[in-house]
């Protein structure tokens, strides 16, 4: 390339008209240091080291490029001035686009990496995403979400037990909760996902906003449910349905896990079993017209299988530590 050429490349830089492929001519006659025997080197100019680049780096560099370009009309040799702005600028750019590059690897490593959290029995855990929507994780539950969200979604994971979600709103990426067979999703709202892995039993209720319910199988051919405020859509086995609920007397903040009002004695054991990392066997066919009304919360799981089966006339017998079984008498 002679100078001519380079000389070209420099002037349409720094008037910003370069097209696509004279960028990629001008980029490599920057690396390979050829720009440098038209620069000269009596002209004074601005130390650019002591200048900071702040977070706004796109804006840093029009800022740096305008501030020099305003000594030009001091200067005896203008275009001579301009070949070493756009040097110097060239320079940061480059840069800058290796920090940028460096930020945009750790960012991709994060929406990578995924944390995962187990509650412990008995206790509950706060979560605060990186898009600063806010999870509440029940006893017994596991549940996993990535260090950053993607730029088109935001993906997290509810492996067993129960969560509250407050969604940050955001219309360009969607929330979206995987829980055994299905995909919550929603933009900006509250509502609560329950998934109990060994009865592949899943509740997904609905306090504020609206989301939408879709099969995790891409193959399915199950209709997507749309939910409003005050319904509940639960599945069991491949099947679902709809069902309606007081907002205002079931918010979940602030109430005990194990609070049961005019709740179906099948769902209260699936939430005992997940809340105690227990298993209870029981057929849920002859429990089915069963409803619980109580607040088990201070109770230890024996009592709480003991007063149930009493209250239902059933059998309550415990296997082992962690198995246990409800039966007809």
């Amino acid at each position: 390339m002679d100078n001519d050429k380079r000389k070209e490349l420099l002037e349409k830089f720094a008037n910003r008209t370069l097209t696509p492929k004279e960028l990629d001519e001008f980029w490599m006659m920057i690396k390979s240091g050829a720009h440098q025997e038209l620069l000269d080197e009596d002209i004074d100019l601005e130390p650019l080291n002591v200048r900071e680049v702040p977070v706004d780096i796109d804006e840093s560099l029009s800022n740096i490029k305008n501030s020099l370009s305003s000594q030009i009309a001091q200067k005896k040799h203008p275009l001579k001035l301009i070949y070493k702005i756009t040097a110097a600028v060239a320079a940061i750019v480059l840069l800058v686009g290796g920090f940028k590059g460096h930020q945009y690897f750790n960012y991709i490593q994060d929406t990578k990496t995924f944390i995962t959290v187990n509650v412990a029995v008995g206790k509950m855990q706060k979560l605060i995403l990186a898009d600063s929507s806010v999870v509440t994780v029940s006893s017994g539950s596991t549940f996993s979400y990535p260090k950053a969200f993607t730029k088109t979604e935001r993906r997290v994971f509810l492996t067993n037990g129960k969560a509250l979600f407050e969604v940050k709103k955001d219309p360009s990426k969607p929330f979206s909760v995987e829980s055994g067979d299905l995909q919550t999703t929603a933009l900006g709202t509250s509502f609560t996902v329950q998934y109990n892995e060994s009865y592949q039993w899943e509740k997904v209720s609905l306090y504020t906003g609206k989301v939408v319910i879709k099969p995790r199988n891409k193959a399915s051919k199950q209709a997507p449910v749309f939910l409003t405020p005050g319904k509940a859509y639960e599945y069991n086995y491949g099947s679902g349905n709809m069902s309606r609920f007081d907002v205002v007397v079931n918010d979940p903040i602030g109430k005990p896990e194990l609070l049961f009002e005019h709740t179906s004695l099948n769902e209260a054991l699936f939430r005992i079993s997940s809340y105690y990392k227990i298993r209870i066997d029981f057929n849920p066919k002859t429990t089915l017209s069963f409803t619980v009304n109580g607040d088990f919360s201070n109770q230890t799981v024996d009592e709480t299988l003991k007063n149930l089966a009493f209250i239902h006339q059933l059998k309550f017998k415990k296997t082992d530590s962690l198995n246990y079984r409800l039966m007809k008498k």
